[in-house]
């Protein structure tokens, strides 16, 4: 038997997705480079074909979606798509605090295996306090246990902010009840981060931190647009 391939070895490049928000817009400007041939997109997360939207120049999104990008040339293979999710923010209003204390109230459980962030959800603390530090300090025993943060984060100024959580093993970080950070799961020290739009004020913050076993560490910080990344300092955190 013989096979025939056509076009081998010619086809266009995938192509690069590129997002901004400039001057502290909700929308996404977005750009999409390729390599001369004709590039369509789709926003719900479709595959793109010659009926879908021509790039033609950058653009902003209106709405959260998931941007999907495919290159058409004139001979040889379509390309492959290129996917990224693309936000559009809200700005969050403060929240009115009538006294606010120092620290955050923690939470810190010793459940039985397998443990996980949904420990909590069958398990009473055994301890509970406040505190200025959000870390793994606070734990009773080496291994296996669950430590949750709830308060308030007082923000200085308007505009984006980035949020990190770098654990071992999972955690999760909210800002008025929005997941910001994602980093569950069984692991390493992992660090992943989320942005938000934040009027200066104060904002719910809320960590969850778990170890399964072994050694196990948390460190969260935050970044403003423009400005320098920090752990958490414990003036901003109150109750």
């Amino acid at each position: 038997y013989v096979v025939k391939i056509n076009n081998y070895g010619k086809f266009a490049h995938k192509p690069k997705l590129k997002y901004a928000y400039k001057n502290n817009s909700v929308k996404p400007l977005v750009t999409i480079e390729g390599d001369g041939a004709a590039i369509h997109y789709t926003l719900d997360g479709s595959e793109p074909t010659l009926q879908s939207p021509l790039y033609l120049k950058p653009f902003e999104v209106e709405k959260t979606g998931t941007l999907i990008a495919k290159a058409f040339p004139t001979s040889g293979l379509n390309s492959a798509t290129a996917t990224e999710k693309v936000v559009r923010y809200e700005w969050l209003k403060p929240w009115n605090v009538a006294s606010p204390q120092p620290g955050l109230i923690y939470n810190y459980y010793e459940p039985a295996d397998p443990v996980s962030l949904e420990s909590i959800n069958n398990n009473k603390a055994i301890k509970t306090g406040t505190t200025s530090v959000i870390s793994n300090s606070l734990r009773q025993r080496a291994e296996k246990f669950v430590l949750t943060f709830d308060g308030y984060i007082k923000i200085t100024k308007d505009g984006f902010h980035t949020f990190f959580t770098d654990s071992d093993d999972g955690s999760k970080l909210f800002i008025d009840d929005n997941e910001v950070v994602n980093n569950d799961g069984n692991h390493g020290n992992t660090e992943k981060s989320g942005r938000i739009l934040l009027r200066k004020g104060f904002h719910k913050i809320k960590v969850l931190f778990f170890d399964g076993a072994g050694n196990n560490s948390l460190n969260v910080s935050m970044q403003p647009d423009g400005g320098k990344k920090v752990i958490i300092p414990g003036d901003v955190l109150f109750h």
